[in-house]
């Protein structure tokens, strides 16, 4: 293994952390957006289609990148450090269900040609559901990030530096 590998792998997981925050705030931003619109029954029904079209997109690239990007290495048993694993125990179950709960959601309003006055009025119990499960998939992911940070900028021992 090269000296490079450990300040290449934390490098690589700062940049998929750093994804995954931006990626978080333009669903927060776009959830609170959709959630006002929502509550105004003035809105046309044309508006908070395009606002569910744009929104389950981002809610799909948010939960692919906490996938596919940060908790890929552990459920792919590459990660080493015990610390990690034993957060990733605890929490990643949990974080699985947030995402079955958003994909629920894409799956109910992602395609517009489905939505109807009846699934338009079930929204905001939708909305308040997926709301509360990203509340508590934010806290679960800042703890595992703020381990992961944590982990990747001790120095790691090798046998020249022992």
């Amino acid at each position: 293994m090269s000296s490079q590998a450990p300040n290449e792998r934390r490098a690589r997981t700062r940049k998929e952390i750093k994804q995954l925050i931006e990626e978080r705030n333009s669903v927060l931003s776009q959830y609170y957006n959709l959630a006002k619109h929502t509550e105004e029954q003035s809105d046309d029904l044309n508006n908070v289609t395009e606002l569910l079209e744009e929104f389950c997109q981002e809610l799909v690239d948010y939960m692919a990148t906490g996938h596919f990007e940060i908790y890929r290495r552990i459920e792919d048993g590459n990660e080493r450090r015990d610390e990690i694993m034993d957060l990733a125990k605890k929490i990643l179950p949990r974080i699985n269900d947030t995402t079955q709960v958003a994909i629920a959601f894409n799956d109910v309003y992602d395609d517009i040609s489905n939505i109807n006055d009846d699934v338009l009025n079930q929204l905001p119990k939708y909305l308040t559901k997926l709301g509360e499960e990203l509340a508590t998939r934010i806290d679960l992911e800042d703890q595992f990030i703020n381990t992961l940070l944590a982990a990747s900028n001790r120095p790691e021992l090798t046998s020249v530096s022992v």
